[in-house]
C-alpha cells in the first residue's frame, strides 16, 4: 500500500541525516496521499541506519495505525493537525536543528535579513506563543500542531508563504508540496537560522530586508509570475511584464494569494482546538526578552541593544606603578 509514498517518506528521513539536521533519532519526515487520507511516517525511536521503505508506518486521519508493525513517530499527533488545517502541504518536517531549536527556545521569531531567507520564506519565520499548561497536560502533540495553526491564523500567515514555524520552548516544523520539499525547507531555515543569529551579534542597528527585494526574491521564485528554474524555459515570453507604473510592494499585493489555510471554524467546530481571537497589530517579530516596547516599523529590526543602550566604551585603567624605593637598595637574598 502506498508504496510510492513509502518510498518518498524514507528517502526524505535519510536527507535529515544526510544533511545533518538530526542526532540520534530526533526528526521524523511524514507524507500524505490525500485521497486514501492516510499518512506515512517514521515509526518512533528507530536509528536511521535500520530504516527501510518497508519500515514506514502508515496511519489514517485519526491516528489508528493502517500497516505496519511498529508504532508510528510520537508527534504523529501533530503532523495530523497540521493535514488538518493546512490544506495545501503534502509533507510535514520536525526536527530538533541546533540554530532553528537556539531561536524555538529563545521564543524568538527569525527576522528576514537577505534574499537567502526571502528566497524561501515571504517574512520573518513566527515563533508561537508558550504553550498553556492545559495545552501541555492534554493531548500534547496534537495541541502542538493546533498551536502551530492557531498561530498562523492569528497573525493572518499564509502557511505556504512561510512553510516553518518555531514552537517555543520546542523547535522547528517545516512543510512542503512533497517529502523532499519539506527537508529542504528545513535545511534552509537552518542555515537562515545560523546567519540570523550571527547577525545579531553586530553591535549596529540592524535592519529588515528591503520590502522590495523581499518581494522580487520571492516572487520570481513562487509568484504568478515566477521565472526562477527551468519550469519557464522556452515559455519567458508568457511572464507577465512588471508594470512600471506600480511598485513592487503593490505588485505583491496583487500576486499574493489570499489564505489557503482550511477554514479553521471547521477544525473548531470539532472541538480539538480552541478558536483564537484576532491579535492586535504589533512587530512582525517577537522582542528581545528584557526589552521594554518600541515602535518599530514594518521593515525595521532594532539592534540587540537598542532599548537598552549599551554603555561607552571605557579605557582599561592602568596598574598602577609600584613606588620607587627610598634608600640604598639591598640585594642579599
Amino acid at each position: 500500500m502506498l508504496e510510492e509514498l513509502r518510498k518518498q517518506v524514507y528517502e526524505a528521513n535519510m536527507m535529515l541525516q544526510k544533511y545533518g539536521l538530526v542526532k540520534l533519532t530526533w526528526g521524523n519526515v511524514s507524507g500524505i496521499d490525500r485521497e486514501k487520507r492516510l499518512v506515512v511516517i517514521k515509526p518512533s525511536g528507530v536509528p536511521y541506519e535500520e530504516l527501510s521503505p518497508e519500515k514506514m508506518v502508515i496511519v489514517n486521519m485519526e491516528g489508528d495505525v493502517v500497516e505496519g508493525n511498529l508504532n508510528p513517530s510520537t508527534d504523529t499527533p501533530t503532523h495530523l493537525a497540521l493535514y488538518q488545517t493546512f490544506e495545501e502541504i503534502s509533507a510535514v518536517t520536525h526536527t530538533h536543528s541546533k540554530y532553528a531549536t537556539i531561536w524555538a527556545q529563545a521564543g524568538l521569531d527569525i527576522p528576514a535579513f537577505g534574499t537567502t531567507h526571502a528566497d524561501y520564506f515571504y517574512g520573518d519565520i513566527p515563533c508561537t506563543l508558550p504553550m498553556e499548561d492545559d495545552q501541555i497536560n492534554g493531548e500534547y502533540e496534537k495541541q502542538t500542531g493546533f498551536h502551530i495553526s492557531d498561530t498562523f491564523a492569528r497573525r493572518r500567515i499564509d502557511p505556504m508563504d512561510i512553510p516553518a514555524c518555531l514552537v517555543a520552548s520546542h523547535g522547528p516544523f517545516t512543510w512542503g508540496k512533497t517529502p523532499a520539499k519539506s527537508v529542504e525547507n528545513s535545511l534552509v531555515l537552518e542555515e537562515v537560522a545560523e546567519m540570523a543569529l550571527y547577525n545579531m551579534r553586530f553591535e549596529f542597528g540592524l535592519s529588515h530586508i528591503q520590502q522590495s527585494l523581499l518581494d522580487k526574491h520571492y516572487l520570481r521564485k513562487h509568484g504568478a509570475g515566477a521565472y526562477y528554474g527551468q519550469e519557464g524555459v522556452g515559455r519567458v515570453s508568457e511572464v507577465t511584464p512588471t508594470d512600471p507604473e506600480k511598485s513592487l510592494e503593490e505588485e505583491a499585493i496583487e500576486i499574493k494569494p489570499s489564505s489557503r489555510t482550511v477554514e479553521l471554524q471547521q477544525i473548531y467546530e470539532m472541538g480539538d482546538a480552541v478558536k483564537p481571537e484576532p491579535e492586535p497589530e504589533r512587530p512582525k517579530f517577537n522582542r528581545i526578552p528584557g526589552t521594554g516596547p518600541v515602535e518599530v516599523p514594518f521593515n525595521s529590526m532594532p539592534s540587540v541593544g537598542n532599548a537598552i543602550p549599551r554603555p561607552a566604551p571605557q579605557p582599561a585603567a592602568e596598574t598602577p606603578k609600584p613606588a620607587a624605593p627610598k634608600g640604598p637598595m639591598d640585594f642579599t637574598f
